[in-house]
């Protein structure tokens, strides 16, 4: 299952994305000894417990996952879950819509742990528990206009992602093998930060 965000909802909570996580500069840099307080004392819930109740779940566009607060609490906290979610995708008890709530709750992670789960995944579809739709997703999530992988082009870690999904053999999606190259290149990058740009000043 794969549910790609409805642009013109996608607009309307982009703007609730900055009041939740902040949006300006000067949000993210300000006060980072309380930030650090507030990470340090926030209350952590059971990942498993969490993913479980969202093993039936049928999505018209994943921006509808604002609304569950344990879903906003591990995505504002990605870093103290991602351990909780790469052993949560080992285990091998999952759905496929699962994995792609996981991977839109892991959209804060820095680029070497995102990177890492990527990879996870791509071994998940090389060992055949994930289909290729699921790699598609992680590279572009297509959420809160998160793009961890296509805006860090120039990360040698990225760039070495990037280049083991381009020589899978097994990977038989011309769409995203066609992609792939605008991702390295950064093409795909700057085109979407204008359609970003034009659609914001709309």
């Amino acid at each position: 299952m794969i549910i790609k965000t409805n642009p013109y909802i996608s607009a309307l909570f982009s703007i609730l994305s900055c009041i939740v996580f902040g949006c300006t500069e000067k949000a993210n840099h300000s006060k980072p000894i309380q930030q650090h307080q507030q990470e340090a004392n926030f209350n952590k819930i059971d990942f498993i417990s969490f993913i479980g109740k969202h093993r039936n779940d049928t999505l018209d566009f994943y921006e509808e996952l604002l609304a569950d607060k344990p879903f906003v609490n591990v995505l504002e906290h990605s870093k103290f879950y991602f351990n909780d979610v790469l052993s949560f995708l080992n285990d091998g008890k999952f759905n496929t819509g699962q994995v792609a709530i996981s991977i839109c709750a892991m959209q804060n992670l820095d680029v070497h742990d995102y990177v890492k789960l990527c990879n996870t995944v791509l071994d998940l579809y090389n060992a055949r528990k994930l289909p290729v739709t699921i790699l598609d997703h992680a590279i572009s999530p297509d959420f809160l206009r998160k793009r961890i992988i296509i805006d860090n082009y120039t990360n040698p870690e990225v760039i070495a992602l990037i280049n083991n999904i381009q020589n899978n053999k097994t990977i038989n999606d011309p769409d995203l093998m066609n992609w792939l190259p605008d991702v390295l290149s950064g093409k795909s990058s700057k085109e979407l930060k204008k359609f970003d740009e034009e659609n914001a000043s709309n």
